[in-house]
C-alpha cells in the first residue's frame, strides 16, 4: 500500500506532539532517516528528548532549521496552519508534504472506517469502536480522539489478534494533507463553519472534510447526514451512498421512525433501538447513533445485536459530562465544544436556566447565532479567554454576560449567584489553546475545581 519505500528515506517531521511523535515511532520501525523539528522550545521535555534518540533520530526545537529541506517528504502536524512561513518555503521547494493520517494509512491492510464532520466526531467513533467490539470484532480507534493512528497501527502489530477494523476520526487538518487516504467506509456527520482562523471561508473549511470521500471506489460505502442542507446538496463518489437521518431521502439507510431506530431496506423499517433507550440524550446523539448503525451494519447483520451494544454505551468525557452538584447547581463539562454550532447543541439540552461559560481561543465562531438559545435558556453567560471581547460585542442586548476571565472565576462567580436547580454549563464554543494545551487539559481544569469547591463548602 506504500507510495514510496520507506527505509533510508529521509524524512523531516514538524511538530513534536501526539501525531508527529506517533509518526516518529512508526516511520523509525521501518527504517527511515528521521528529524523532528519542532518551532516551540518549550516543548523540548526530556522525555521526548529520550523518546528521539531512542528511534536515532535528529531533532530540534525552538526553530526550524535548513535541515528540514533536505528530506524525500516532509510529515506535517495538524496543528502547523498553512501560512506559516515554514510551509510556504516548503511548498516553494516542492517537496511533498503529508499529514500523519495519509502516513500512517500506508501500512493499514485491514478496513477503514472514517469518521469527519464538524461536530459529533468523538462520539461517533467511539459508538462505532464499542458496538464492534460489543459485536465480537476486533477494534482499534485513533486519529484525531485518543492515540494518534500511529501509535493504533504499532498496538495492532504486538495484539494477539485476528482480523479487525481501524475506526478513525479525521479532522479537517489532516485531510489537508492527505493524497492515497483510502478508507472503506466513510462518513461525514454534518457542517457548521469552524476553524475561520485558518481557513479563508467556510466553503474552504468544507472541501477540506470531503476529501474524505476523494478516493472512493464502487466497492466502498459513503455515510452522510441526509438532515444536513449542505451534504445533501453535495455531489458523492462513486461508491455505494447510505444516507442516515430523519428526514426522507432517496439514500436513506439508517433513520428514525417515531420512537425507534433502525435500518430501512427495500422499503422495510427494521427497528434497532427505542430511541429512549439511547444511553446518550438529545437529538443530535439520535444522528450520532444513526451514523454508527451505518457503518457497523456493514460488518454485523444482525441489527438486535447492534442495539443491545449501543445500550451498554457509556458517554464520552468532557461532552455534556456531568460532573457533580454543590448548594443544588448542576455542573456539566461539555469542554469539547470548540465551535459555536456544538456549543448550540449543548444549551438546548437543558430546560433548567443555565450558567453557560462562553471563550478561549476565537475560531473566526458566528457567536451571534447562539442569540435565540441563549435568551431563551441563559441566566448569564460568563466570559472567559481571549475571545471574552469578540463575544460580548457579538451578543450585546440578547443576554446578560459577565466577563470572569477564567473558568475557576466562573466557577465561583455561579455559586455565589446562582440557586438551587441552576445548570453551569461550561461549553466554550472555541479553541483552549490561550490557556490549555487542548480541550481534555481544559474539561479536566474545570472537573477539578468543581471537586475543589464541593470540598471546601462541604459542612
Amino acid at each position: 500500500m506504500q507510495p514510496v519505500e520507506i527505509k533510508n528515506k529521509r524524512v523531516t517531521i514538524l511538530g513534536a506532539e501526539r501525531s508527529g511523535l506517533g509518526a516518529a515511532k512508526l516511520l523509525a520501525q521501518h527504517g527511515a532517516k528521521l528529524l523532528v523539528s519542532e518551532n516551540d522550545a518549550l516543548k523540548f521535555t526530556a522525555e521526548k528528548r529520550e523518546l528521539l534518540a531512542s528511534l536515532n533520530a535528529k531533532f530540534e526545537f525552538g526553530y526550524h532549521s535548513d535541515d528540514v529541506f533536505d528530506a524525500d517528504f516532509i510529515v506535517v502536524s495538524p496543528g502547523i496552519p498553512e501560512n506559516a512561513e515554514i510551509m510556504e518555503k516548503l511548498r516553494a521547494k516542492q517537496i511533498p508534504m503529508y499529514s500523519e493520517v495519509e502516513v500512517a494509512s500506508w501500512f493499514i491492510n485491514e478496513p477503514i472506517i472514517a469518521v469527519t464532520g464538524s461536530n459529533g466526531k468523538t462520539t461517533t467513533v467511539n459508538l462505532i469502536h464499542h458496538v464492534l467490539k460489543s459485536c465480537g470484532i476486533n477494534s482499534f480507534l485513533g486519529g484525531n480522539v485518543g492515540q494518534a493512528i500511529s501509535e493504533v497501527i504499532l498496538a495492532r502489530q504486538s495484539a494477539q489478534v485476528e482480523q479487525a477494523v481501524f475506526v478513525l476520526e479525521v479532522s479537517s487538518f489532516q485531510l489537508d494533507h492527505v493524497e492515497k487516504f483510502h478508507p472503506n467506509i466513510a462518513l461525514i456527520l454534518n457542517l457548521s463553519p469552524d476553524h475561520l482562523d485558518r481557513y479563508d471561508s467556510a466553503e474552504a473549511y468544507y472541501a477540506s472534510k470531503y476529501r474524505i470521500w476523494d478516493n472512493l471506489d464502487s466497492g466502498d460505502v459513503v455515510g452522510y447526514n441526509v438532515d444536513d442542507e449542505r451534504l445533501e446538496k453535495v455531489r458523492k463518489p462513486a461508491a455505494q451512498i447510505l444516507g442516515f437521518g430523519t428526514t426522507d431521502s432517496q439514500h436513506l439507510f439508517a433513520a428514525r421512525r417515531d420512537d425507534q431506530l433502525g435500518i430501512l431496506q427495500n422499503g422495510i423499517f427494521q427497528p434497532v433501538l427505542p430511541v429512549a433507550e439511547l444511553p446518550i440524550p438529545g437529538p443530535h446523539n439520535v444522528s450520532n447513533a444513526l451514523a454508527c448503525i451505518t457503518a457497523v451494519s456493514q460488518f454485523v447483520s444482525d441489527g438486535t445485536k447492534i442495539g443491545a451494544a449501543l445500550k451498554t454505551f457509556t458517554p464520552v468525557p468532557h461532552r455534556i459530562e456531568y460532573v457533580d452538584t454543590i448548594k443544588g447547581i448542576r455542573f456539566y463539562n461539555d469542554s469539547k465544544a470548540t465551535n459555536v454550532a456544538s456549543t448550540a447543541v449543548a444549551i438546548q439540552s437543558f430546560s433548567e436556566p443555565e450558567w453557560v461559560i462562553l471563550g478561549g481561543k476565537d475560531k473566526g465562531g458566528e457567536f451571534y447565532t447562539l442569540a435565540m438559545a441563549l435568551a431563551r435558556h441563559a441566566r448569564k453567560v460568563l466570559l472567559v479567554g481571549k475571545a471574552a471581547p469578540i463575544i460580548a460585542r457579538q451578543l450585546d442586548g440578547v443576554v446578560e454576560m459577565e466577563t470572569v476571565g477564567t473558568i475557576d472565576n466562573a466557577i465561583d462567580y455561579a455559586l455565589q449567584y446562582g440557586h438551587a436547580g441552576d445548570v453551569v454549563l461550561l461549553s466554550p464554543g472555541c479553541a483552549s489553546f490561550d490557556q490549555f494545551d487542548n480541550y481534555e487539559k481544559r474539561g479536566e481544569f474545570f472537573i477539578s475545581i468543581v471537586k475543589q469547591r464541593k470540598e471546601q463548602l462541604a459542612p
